[in-house]
C-alpha cells in the first residue's frame, strides 16, 4: 500500500514536471520512507494518547528522529517491520522507565545515560549499505551525534534539578522526563549496536 501511494505521488510530480522520468524511482523510494516514518510517528502518538503517556511519546519521537538521523541504527527490512519495531521500542522504553522509577537509583540513571552516550560516540555514524556516506559527512555526523548526546544529558540534568526544586525535593513529572531522556539515550545506543551487527552480517554475505 505504501509503495502504491509513493508511486502515485511520484507520477503526480512527474506530470507536473517537478521531477524527470529518471528521478521517479528515487522519488518513489524517498516518499515510501517519508510515509512509513509518518505512520510510525502517528502510531506512537496514538499509543501515547491511549496509555496516557503522550509527553513520553513526544520525547521519544523527537529523540528517535533527530538523533538517529545522524547516528544511524537498526532498521527492519520492510515498512511494516519498521513500524512494528518503532512502536515496540516505544513500549520497551516505557517499561524501562517504570523500572527506573521503581528503583529510583540516581547513579544508575546517569550511568545508563553515560553508557548510551559512549556507545553513540564510539559507533556513530552507522553507514547503511544503501546509503553511503562521504568522509566529510561521516565526520560531520560524528560531531553532531556527540553534541546531540551531550545536549540531551544537559537538558535531562536541568529538568531533573527544576523538577526537584519545584516539588521541594520530592519526585515530579519533570524528573520522570529526565529519566526518560536518559533511558532513550541508552535505547538509541543499543539500536545503533544492533544496526552495526546487521550491517556487519550484510557485508559478510556481500563479500
Amino acid at each position: 500500500m505504501i509503495h502504491s501511494v509513493a508511486l502515485v505521488i511520484a507520477d503526480f510530480l512527474f506530470s507536473k514536471d517537478v521531477i524527470t522520468e529518471e528521478e521517479k524511482e528515487v522519488c518513489a523510494y524517498g516518499m515510501e520512507l517519508i510515509i512509513s516514518g509518518i505512520i510510525s510517528v502517528a502510531l506512537v502518538i496514538i499509543i501515547g494518547l491511549i496509555t496516557g503517556s503522550i509527553w513520553y511519546a513526544v520525547v521519544y519521537n523527537i529523540m528517535m528522529i533527530v538523533i538517529r538521523l545522524y547516528t544511524g541504527g537498526y532498521h527492519a527490512d520492510t515498512h511494516v517491520g519498521c513500524n512494528v519495531c518503532y512502536c515496540g521500542t516505544y513500549m520497551i522504553s516505557l517499561l524501562m522507565l517504570r523500572i527506573q522509577m521503581y528503583v529510583r537509583g540516581t547513579i544508575i540513571t546517569w550511568l545508563i545515560a553515560l553508557a548510551g552516550y559512549l556507545i553513540i560516540v564510539l559507533n556513530a555514524p552507522l553507514e547503511h549499505h544503501n546509503k553511503k556516506l562521504t568522509m566529510e559527512q561521516k565526520e560531520k555526523y560524528m560531531i553532531v551525534s556527540a553534541v546531540l548526546g551531550i545536549a540531551s544529558m544537559l537538558i535531562s540534568f536541568i529538568l531533573n534539578i527544576i523538577g526537584v526544586v519545584i516539588r521541594y525535593g520530592k519526585y515530579s513529572f519533570l524528573c520522570q522526563i529526565s529519566l526518560y531522556i536518559n533511558t532513550m539515550l541508552l535505547i538509541i545506543g543499543l539500536l545503533l549496536l544492533l544496526g552495526v551487527r546487521k550491517e556487519g552480517r550484510f557485508h559478510e554475505e556481500d563479500s
